[in-house]
């Protein structure tokens, strides 16, 4: 039992959110926007104003969000979203619809911004609908963004934005009661090469849970990788002592692994090879 508390302190660590969006002048943003979107091959860029939002919790200022759209490589309409801390400088961009996960869509207007996690969570957690554009299509894409408070910025959370769009949520409050009835708990591992978001979406206090994401992103390419695994237990089924995680893709295999729950040893295996080990710490 003590084990399986301690497994579940990971994910219960962060203070209770009760945030709320609070209209921003994106006017203050524009110019640092447009130079800073460059970075990502992004030409005039411009911020969605009616779209611009401070967010505040209990009358503190965690950052203002500025979604803004530009012409990617001369080629599409790309989006993303600035971030400041400060309410008056840009920290950095977080690209969204035209990269990674949603890269072959163009990015047409943001239909709306709202928090969808509730007072009390773990997490705040904002989404952002997204009209995009296929060759055959239009549709509706949601990209669910949560607050880191020990970096104090915003990671895209790539688990529940999947999650998200494959339920078909095309507005903000189908999305927040969506979230309310599909809870997660999220730990972030951090090590010299890789950061990696874990999330388990299997009720508190089950110990053995099989529908586990992992997020992880190297900090060296900047390349990231979204896989679905599960827990690592021992001693089962007597007691199943939790020992961490597991993820498969194709040949390669991702564990997380601790014995005293404080430090962590990151393994990428391909058959019975150590491709590489990494030793890091969980928040």
């Amino acid at each position: 039992m003590k084990r399986v508390l301690l497994s579940l302190a990971l994910f219960t660590n962060v203070a209770a959110a009760s945030p709320h969006l609070v209209a921003a002048d994106a006017d203050t943003f524009t110019p640092a926007l447009a130079e800073k979107a460059l970075s990502l091959d992004i030409a005039g860029a411009e911020p969605f104003g009616q779209q611009t939002f401070a967010v505040r919790d209990n009358g503190h200022l965690l950052g203002v969000m500025v979604p803004g759209k530009g012409l990617l490589r001369a080629d599409m309409n790309a989006c993303f979203i600035g971030w400041s801390r400060d309410g008056e400088s840009l920290a950095n961009l977080l690209p969204t619809i035209g990269f990674e996960r949603f890269n072959g869509e163009a990015c047409e207007d943001v239909k709306g911004v709202g928090v969808i996690s509730s007072p009390g969570d773990n997490e705040v957690k904002i989404a952002v609908i997204y009209t995009a554009t296929t060759l055959v299509e239009t549709s509706l894409v949601a990209v669910v963004l949560a607050y880191d408070p020990q970096s104090r910025s915003l990671v895209v959370d790539n688990a529940l934005s999947q999650r998200v769009n494959d339920a078909s949520m095309d507005s903000i409050a189908k999305i927040r009661r969506f979230y309310a009835g599909h809870p997660e708990n999220t730990a972030t591992f951090d090590s010299q090469k890789y950061t990696a978001r874990i999330t388990s979406w299997c009720e508190e206090g089950n110990v053995g849970c099989d529908d586990v994401t992992l997020d992880s992103k190297s900090k060296r390419s900047g390349k990231s990788i979204l896989l679905h695994g599960k827990t690592i237990n021992i001693n089962c089924p007597d007691v199943c002592n939790f020992r961490g995680y597991a993820f498969e893709n194709a040949d390669y295999t991702y564990t997380f692994i601790t014995n005293d729950f404080e430090r962590w040893t990151m393994n990428i295996t391909k058959g019975e090879q150590v491709i590489d080990s990494v030793e890091g710490t969980f928040h």
